[in-house]
C-alpha cells in the first residue's frame, strides 16, 4: 500500500489523534502565503513526521513543527544545491568498511523569505506539509547548473528507524543517496576503487513512507563523479 503523503488545504481533521501541545504548535505556526509566481518556478516537496513518539520511547524535546521545518530545509537544500559526497566502498579483503559522507553545497536559512511551509496540518497519526522554495537570482543559477549536468537520472532507496523520529527520516534519505551513488559508481568502474568523490542532487518530488517499523525514502537523483581514486595509487 502506498502511504505517500499528499497534504491538501482544508483537509478535515480527525478527532483524538494528537496531543494538545502539537495542536497548539500548529496554531502558532501559520502557513506562509505563496507569492504571485508561476508554479513551475517553485521547488516543492511533501514532508511529514509522526506527531507523537513511538510508544515506550521518550521525545527528544524538539517541537514537531520545528522538526518539520528542519526536515524541509534539509530536503529543499538537497533539491536546490545538492551535496558533495565522499564514498569509500567497503572491501572485506582489505578490511575496509564502507563509508559515505555528505556535505551540503549550500544551505537554506530558516528565515529565508523564499522558503515557506504550506498545507501544514495534522492528519492522524502524522503532521504533514508542503515545503516550498522560490528560487531567487542567486539560487536559480544552481538549478541551471544541475539542469546542465549531462548524466542520467538515477534512483535510490534507503531506510531509517521509525523509533528515531525525524533523525530516522534523515537517515532514510542519506541511505537512499548512498545507494544511488553506489549504483552509479558500480556502472562506471569495473574494479572497486578506494574512493569516489562527486556531487549529488535531488530531482522531482521525493517519496517517503513507512514500512515494517521503518521510514523508507525513494529518491530520484543526479549523481556526478568528479574523481575516482584507485587502490593502485597507494
Amino acid at each position: 500500500m502506498d502511504s505517500r503523503i499528499r497534504p491538501r488545504r482544508g483537509a478535515p481533521r480527525r478527532r483524538g489523534f494528537i496531543t494538545a501541545a502539537v495542536a497548539l504548535a500548529l496554531a502558532a505556526f501559520p502557513a506562509l502565503p505563496l507569492r504571485a509566481q508561476s508554479q513551475e518556478a517553485l521547488i516543492r516537496a511533501p514532508v511529514w513526521l509522526y506527531g507523537e513518539p513511538v510508544p515506550g520511547t521518550a521525545p527528544d524535546g524538539t517541537p514537531p513543527v520545528a522538526q518539520i521545518r528542519e526536515l524541509s530545509l534539509f530536503v529543499l537544500g538537497g533539491m536546490v544545491y545538492g551535496w558533495k559526497y565522499e564514498y569509500f566502498p567497503g572491501d572485506r579483503l582489505r578490511g575496509v568498511e564502507e563509508d559515505f559522507t555528505l556535505t551540503p553545497i549550500g544551505t537554506i536559512a530558516a528565515d529565508d523569505p523564499s522558503f515557506s511551509l504550506t498545507g501544514l496540518a495534522a492528519e492522524y497519526p502524522r503532521i504533514v506539509a508542503w515545503a516550498q522554495y522560490e528560487p531567487n537570482a542567486t539560487t536559480a543559477r544552481w538549478r541551471r547548473y544541475w539542469d546542465s549536468v549531462t548524466v542520467k537520472l538515477g534512483t535510490g532507496t534507503g531506510r531509517g528507524e521509525r523509533v528515531d523520529g525525524a533523525k530516522g527520516i534523515r537517515d532514510a534519505y542519506e541511505a537512499a543517496l548512498l545507494n544511488a551513488v553506489r549504483e552509479r559508481a558500480r556502472k562506471l568502474e569495473k574494479n572497486k576503487p578506494k574512493e569516489v568523490i562527486g556531487e549529488v542532487c535531488l530531482r522531482g518530488e521525493p517519496r517517503l513512507f513507512a514500512d515494517a517499523g521503518a521510514f523508507v525514502a525513494e529518491l530520484r537523483v543526479l549523481v556526478t563523479i568528479n574523481e575516482v581514486v584507485p587502490w593502485s595509487v597507494f
